[in-house]
């Protein structure tokens, strides 16, 4: 399990490192602290609507989840209508975070940003 972790640590690295640039992402509750925090990606992307941004994102091969995530109320007191959100775990590797980065930077052209 120890080393199960690790990966996850080093693909949630790999992740926040990688796409940093791209999302204006809102500090988790952990911060940045890959230590402290799991390996969940909450992504608000730009101006794209979250569904909208599944969608696309999905069109390219790349497995998130949009909407509330079962955390209504905390979205609402952040002011986030929904996010889309990405997961890293066992089964991932660093080549499924280059695919989210190449897709949400393509998702910039079909919506114009």
């Amino acid at each position: 399990m120890a080393n199960v972790r690790q990966h996850e640590i080093d693909l949630t690295r790999y992740a926040i490192d990688t796409c940093a640039a791209l999302w204006r992402r809102r500090r988790h509750p952990r911060g940045d602290n890959v230590e402290l925090r799991g390996g969940v990606l909450s992504i608000a992307f730009r101006d794209i609507h979250p569904h909208d941004l599944s969608q696309v994102l999905d069109q390219a091969g790349v497995c998130v989840r949009a909407g509330h995530h079962c955390a209504k109320p905390l979205l609402q007191t952040m002011n986030v209508p929904a996010t889309s959100r990405a997961s890293v775990y066992i089964y991932n590797d660093e080549s499924d975070i280059d695919a989210l980065a190449e897709a949400l930077e393509a998702s910039s052209d079909i919506f114009a940003f």
